[in-house]
């Protein structure tokens, strides 16, 4: 589900820097790559549990 909305955030970001203005964009952009590095911190951290 996260990264739907990481999806659907980035679609937001290129409605805003096609039709808004620029820092707008890119004060958007830099949200979006935040909540990138977030997730992907969140799930890199994880433990797999491999059973060979």
């Amino acid at each position: 589900m996260e990264f739907t909305l990481l999806f659907l955030a980035i679609a937001v970001v290129m409605l805003a820097a096609w039709r808004g203005p620029r820092p707008l964009a890119l004060g958007l952009f830099a949200a979006v790559m935040i909540a990138c590095v977030a997730t992907y911190l969140h799930h890199a951290t994880d433990t797999l549990k491999l059973s060979f």
